[in-house]
């Protein structure tokens, strides 16, 4: 039979969450602040955690070299 779950450890399984990682997609002409704009706004609308790992994925219009 399984020891019963009490409260301190229903409460330390509910806490624990492994980081996730986000893809940014950014402008080449985008600056550090909009990357972190962009960042903030994820965290606010609780889609991601500050914790979490964002990557910057870079890319260019067709009109650009």
């Amino acid at each position: 039979m399984p020891p019963p779950d009490t409260w301190r450890t229903k409460l330390t399984k509910s806490e624990v969450r492994q980081p996730r990682t986000h893809l940014l997609g950014v402008d080449a002409r985008g600056t550090p602040a909009d990357i972190e704009a962009k960042r903030n706004r994820l965290i606010a609308a609780d889609r991601a955690q500050a914790s979490d790992t964002f990557v910057h994925v870079r890319w260019k219009r067709r009109d650009e070299t």
